[in-house]
């Protein structure tokens, strides 16, 4: 009995099947992440200081030497606490102090308008609240 032999489609010497990225494929991956990366570098230092701000108000709600009672007195600490976290886009006067009973709830809320490219911008809306 005699074996057959199946030929196999001819392959030219020294080429392989092509596998990988195209040029194309690198520059759209590529683009994303820069993207990524610019909206991600302008937004993380608005975060960084919302925590700023919220660590400031519940310190000042908590510490005992300053009565929410007194707005003012609230609001002068409350401004040397945010001046010491380097907070630059949040004020003390923009502080609501509200009593309901005996529960003092002071909150702050702003808005933080990031420019972009041309006339696109991102809005990001910050609120704090913390009660005592």
């Amino acid at each position: 009995m005699a074996l057959s032999r199946t030929r196999l489609p001819a392959r030219r010497p020294g080429r392989r099947a092509q596998q990988g990225l195209t040029i194309f494929g690198f520059l759209l991956a590529a683009a994303v992440v820069v993207v990524f990366a610019l909206v991600g570098f302008r937004v993380i230092p608005s975060y960084v200081e919302y925590y700023s701000v919220k660590r400031a108000l519940d310190d000042t709600m908590r510490s005992g030497n300053v009565d929410p009672n007194s707005p003012q007195a609230f609001r002068a600490e409350l401004e040397r606490r945010l001046q010491t976290s380097y907070v630059e886009n949040v004020k003390a006067r923009d502080a609501l102090l509200q009593r309901n009973g005996s529960q003092v709830t002071a909150e702050l809320s702003w808005e933080r308008r990031l420019h972009m490219v041309g006339n696109a911008s991102i809005l990001l809306e910050f609120e704090v609240t913390s009660s005592r």
